[in-house]
């Protein structure tokens, strides 16, 4: 990264017990570091996440949650545009092109990539395909998708909100509020691990199991406790 230059864009990385994932997240970054702010924010880690994260990165924490964990991020960010990313997610190499073509938009204020899970199989394609669909015509997203947004629209909208779960739900509502969202062409690539630790019939149930009760009025507080951490 130019210290003399603002960096272009903020990737904010929220972590928690992500050893396994860190250091290929940080690499695969590693090709764009001369126009990449990258912070990792760890949510207190006790797996050594903490030590793998390389001096390109800067280092916070803050309560775990990734609301919380984003938001600090976004407060350290000097970017112009925040990208959230989760450490078990992939880039496309054209990235930075599909960011700068919707941002040329002044009147777009953030948006999200298509989402390929990166497992063979004729389950997980379509289950990439029906996400996909779901942020198309409902303008939602996920933070598996990589949200981004400008830092000035990040402030103005407050950020995440401090939610045990949904906050990125609420977040894309709050886009949708100020500007238009974009759905870029992406994909990025996200890990199957859920699905292969917890079931792949289990967790994709779970998924719109959760979001069905959320529509119909149940807490985020009450929904966390159907939901695990474990990747």
């Amino acid at each position: 990264m130019n210290k003399n230059k603002p960096p272009l864009i903020s990737v904010i990385i929220p972590t928690y017990n992500e050893s396994a994932t860190i250091t290929g997240t940080l690499e695969h970054l590693r090709p764009w570091r001369d126009v990449l702010e990258i912070i990792v924010v760890d949510g207190g880690s006790s797996d050594g996440t903490t030590g793998l994260v390389v001096s390109e990165a800067w280092l916070a924490s803050a309560p775990r949650g990734r609301a919380s964990q984003m938001n600090t991020g976004a407060q350290l960010a000097t970017g112009e545009t925040l990208l959230f990313l989760h450490s078990d997610t992939r880039l496309p190499q054209d990235f930075l092109q599909q960011l700068a073509l919707a941002l040329s938009d002044r009147g777009v204020a953030g948006g999200a990539f298509k989402i390929k899970i990166g497992h063979p199989g004729l389950f997980f394609y379509l289950t990439s395909l029906g996400s996909n669909l779901r942020a198309a015509l409902t303008g939602i997203y996920f933070g598996d998708q990589a949200i981004f947004v400008r830092r000035d629209i990040f402030q103005h909208i407050g950020g995440f909100p401090l939610i045990e779960l949904m906050e990125d739900w609420e977040f894309s509502l709050s886009l949708r509020r100020v500007g238009k969202t974009k759905l870029l062409p992406g994909p990025v690539t996200t890990s199957a691990r859920r699905w292969l630790i917890h079931g792949k019939w289990r967790t994709t149930w779970l998924m719109h199991k959760i979001k069905t009760l959320y529509l119909l009025g149940a807490s985020p507080e009450d929904l966390k406790k159907l939901y695990s951490d474990r990747r």
